[in-house]
Protein backbone atom coordinates (compact mmCIF):
# COMPACT_ATOMS: atom_id res chain seq x y z
CA UNK A 1 0.00 0.00 0.00
CA UNK A 2 2.34 1.84 1.11
CA UNK A 3 4.07 1.97 -2.90
CA UNK A 4 0.66 2.59 -4.60
CA UNK A 5 0.49 6.11 -2.06
CA UNK A 6 4.09 6.78 -2.93
CA UNK A 7 3.13 6.19 -6.84
CA UNK A 8 0.39 8.75 -6.93
CA UNK A 9 1.85 11.23 -4.61
CA UNK A 10 4.63 11.27 -6.82
CA UNK A 11 2.24 11.13 -10.25
CA UNK A 12 0.50 14.47 -8.68
CA UNK A 13 3.77 16.00 -7.84
CA UNK A 14 5.14 15.73 -11.72
CA UNK A 15 3.90 18.12 -13.81
CA UNK A 16 2.05 17.12 -16.92
CA UNK A 17 4.23 16.63 -19.77
CA UNK A 18 3.23 17.49 -23.09
CA UNK A 19 3.38 14.79 -26.41
CA UNK A 20 6.84 16.01 -28.93
CA UNK A 21 5.91 18.25 -31.57
CA UNK A 22 4.52 16.67 -34.43
CA UNK A 23 6.44 19.25 -36.31
CA UNK A 24 9.76 19.39 -36.22
CA UNK A 25 13.54 20.09 -38.23
CA UNK A 26 15.85 17.82 -38.89
CA UNK A 27 18.36 20.19 -40.08
CA UNK A 28 19.62 23.39 -38.10
CA UNK A 29 18.26 26.82 -39.19
CA UNK A 30 19.38 28.13 -42.31
CA UNK A 31 21.26 31.49 -41.97
CA UNK A 32 19.67 34.67 -43.25
CA UNK A 33 21.39 35.40 -46.47
CA UNK A 34 23.83 38.81 -46.06
CA UNK A 35 23.59 41.74 -48.38
CA UNK A 36 26.73 40.35 -50.37
CA UNK A 37 24.27 37.27 -51.65
CA UNK A 38 20.92 39.25 -51.65
CA UNK A 39 22.72 41.56 -54.00
CA UNK A 40 24.27 38.43 -56.32
CA UNK A 41 20.47 37.49 -56.59
CA UNK A 42 19.25 40.65 -57.50
CA UNK A 43 21.82 41.00 -60.01
CA UNK A 44 21.31 37.52 -61.22
CA UNK A 45 17.18 38.10 -61.13
CA UNK A 46 18.68 41.28 -63.64
CA UNK A 47 20.75 39.42 -66.24
CA UNK A 48 18.00 37.01 -66.47
CA UNK A 49 15.40 39.22 -67.20
CA UNK A 50 17.20 41.11 -69.93
CA UNK A 51 18.07 38.33 -71.04
CA UNK A 52 14.45 36.82 -71.44
CA UNK A 53 14.01 40.24 -72.98
CA UNK A 54 16.58 40.38 -75.44
CA UNK A 55 15.66 36.52 -76.48
CA UNK A 56 11.82 37.25 -77.11
CA UNK A 57 13.12 40.11 -79.21
CA UNK A 58 15.19 37.72 -80.93
CA UNK A 59 12.42 35.27 -81.46
CA UNK A 60 10.47 38.21 -82.86
CA UNK A 61 13.25 39.16 -85.10
CA UNK A 62 13.32 35.59 -86.90
CA UNK A 63 9.74 35.65 -87.99
CA UNK A 64 10.79 38.91 -89.43
CA UNK A 65 14.11 38.05 -90.50
CA UNK A 66 12.31 34.75 -92.64
CA UNK A 67 10.36 36.67 -94.36
CA UNK A 68 12.83 39.43 -95.60
CA UNK A 69 14.96 36.75 -96.67
CA UNK A 70 12.04 35.10 -98.28
CA UNK A 71 10.80 38.21 -100.05
CA UNK A 72 14.70 39.13 -101.02
CA UNK A 73 14.85 35.18 -102.86
CA UNK A 74 12.15 35.76 -104.51
CA UNK A 75 12.36 39.37 -106.06
CA UNK A 76 16.15 37.92 -106.73
CA UNK A 77 14.94 34.74 -108.69
CA UNK A 78 12.63 37.10 -110.47
CA UNK A 79 15.34 39.51 -111.10
CA UNK A 80 17.78 36.69 -112.09
CA UNK A 81 15.40 35.52 -114.94
CA UNK A 82 14.38 38.86 -115.72
CA UNK A 83 17.86 39.03 -116.85
CA UNK A 84 19.32 35.97 -118.04
CA UNK A 85 16.39 33.92 -118.51
CA UNK A 86 14.91 35.57 -120.95
CA UNK A 87 12.69 38.56 -119.79
CA UNK A 88 13.88 41.19 -121.46
CA UNK A 89 16.42 42.68 -118.91
CA UNK A 90 13.76 45.30 -118.05
CA UNK A 91 15.22 45.50 -114.37
CA UNK A 92 12.06 45.77 -112.77
CA UNK A 93 12.78 43.50 -110.20
CA UNK A 94 16.31 44.98 -109.59
CA UNK A 95 15.13 47.72 -106.91
CA UNK A 96 12.98 45.43 -104.93
CA UNK A 97 15.45 42.59 -104.61
CA UNK A 98 17.86 44.87 -103.36
CA UNK A 99 15.25 46.81 -100.98
CA UNK A 100 14.30 43.66 -99.41
CA UNK A 101 17.88 42.08 -99.21
CA UNK A 102 19.43 45.23 -97.48
CA UNK A 103 15.79 45.28 -94.92
CA UNK A 104 16.98 41.25 -94.53
CA UNK A 105 20.35 41.83 -94.09
CA UNK A 106 19.57 44.74 -91.24
CA UNK A 107 16.58 42.42 -89.70
CA UNK A 108 18.88 39.52 -90.07
CA UNK A 109 22.54 41.23 -88.06
CA UNK A 110 20.30 42.85 -85.51
CA UNK A 111 18.68 39.74 -84.99
CA UNK A 112 21.90 37.85 -84.86
CA UNK A 113 23.09 40.85 -82.18
CA UNK A 114 20.31 40.41 -80.20
CA UNK A 115 20.95 36.61 -79.47
CA UNK A 116 24.82 37.36 -79.04
CA UNK A 117 24.98 40.36 -76.70
CA UNK A 118 22.41 38.33 -74.02
CA UNK A 119 23.60 38.23 -70.82
CA UNK A 120 24.32 34.31 -69.81
CA UNK A 121 24.51 34.42 -66.35
CA UNK A 122 24.28 30.75 -65.82
CA UNK A 123 26.81 28.48 -67.22
CA UNK A 124 25.34 26.00 -69.41
CA UNK A 125 27.45 22.79 -70.51
CA UNK A 126 28.51 22.10 -74.08
CA UNK A 127 25.80 19.13 -75.47
CA UNK A 128 23.66 18.38 -79.02
CA UNK A 129 19.91 20.16 -78.42
CA UNK A 130 18.05 22.07 -80.47
CA UNK A 131 19.74 25.22 -79.43
CA UNK A 132 23.21 24.04 -80.24
CA UNK A 133 21.47 22.94 -83.84
CA UNK A 134 20.50 26.53 -84.25
CA UNK A 135 22.96 27.85 -83.44
CA UNK A 136 25.24 25.78 -86.21
CA UNK A 137 22.65 26.48 -88.77
CA UNK A 138 22.39 29.97 -87.91
CA UNK A 139 26.21 30.55 -88.14
CA UNK A 140 26.13 28.59 -91.54
CA UNK A 141 23.67 31.41 -92.55
CA UNK A 142 25.78 34.35 -91.33
CA UNK A 143 28.18 33.13 -93.98
CA UNK A 144 25.97 32.90 -96.85
CA UNK A 145 24.75 36.13 -95.82
CA UNK A 146 28.36 37.50 -95.44
CA UNK A 147 28.76 35.37 -99.01
CA UNK A 148 25.73 37.18 -100.48
CA UNK A 149 26.63 40.46 -99.87
CA UNK A 150 29.89 40.77 -101.34
CA UNK A 151 28.77 38.63 -104.64
CA UNK A 152 25.53 41.20 -104.61
CA UNK A 153 28.15 43.58 -105.06
CA UNK A 154 30.81 41.85 -107.48
CA UNK A 155 27.77 41.14 -109.73
CA UNK A 156 26.25 44.30 -109.41
CA UNK A 157 29.97 45.53 -110.49
CA UNK A 158 30.44 43.08 -113.52
CA UNK A 159 27.85 44.86 -115.49
CA UNK A 160 28.52 44.24 -119.48
CA UNK A 161 30.82 41.55 -118.78
CA UNK A 162 30.79 37.93 -119.69
CA UNK A 163 30.96 36.89 -115.88
CA UNK A 164 28.57 38.53 -114.83
CA UNK A 165 26.38 35.87 -115.38
CA UNK A 166 28.58 33.37 -113.55
CA UNK A 167 28.80 35.57 -110.13
CA UNK A 168 25.04 36.27 -110.20
CA UNK A 169 24.85 32.37 -110.40
CA UNK A 170 27.09 31.90 -107.31
CA UNK A 171 25.35 34.86 -106.09
CA UNK A 172 21.57 32.85 -106.64
CA UNK A 173 23.29 29.74 -104.96
CA UNK A 174 24.67 31.27 -102.29
CA UNK A 175 21.26 33.17 -101.35
CA UNK A 176 19.03 30.12 -101.72
CA UNK A 177 21.48 28.08 -99.02
CA UNK A 178 21.03 31.20 -96.85
CA UNK A 179 17.32 30.71 -96.96
CA UNK A 180 17.34 27.48 -96.65
CA UNK A 181 19.77 27.46 -93.65
CA UNK A 182 17.94 30.66 -91.77
CA UNK A 183 14.62 28.40 -92.27
CA UNK A 184 16.24 25.34 -90.80
CA UNK A 185 17.53 27.56 -87.64
CA UNK A 186 14.12 28.81 -87.27
CA UNK A 187 12.64 25.83 -87.36
CA UNK A 188 14.41 23.80 -84.79
CA UNK A 189 13.44 25.90 -82.37
CA UNK A 190 10.02 26.77 -83.38
CA UNK A 191 8.57 23.15 -83.81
Amino acid sequence: MLVLALAISLAQAAPPQQPPPEDFDLLPKEAAPDAAAIARQKELEGKLKLRRTMLRLHQLGGFLTLGALSLTVVFGQLDYQDKYGGGGDTGRFHALHRWTAFTGAGIFAVTGALAVFAPSPIEKKLQLDTATLHKIAMATATAAMATEIVLGIITASREGRISQRDFALAHQIVGYTALVTTAAGFTVLTF
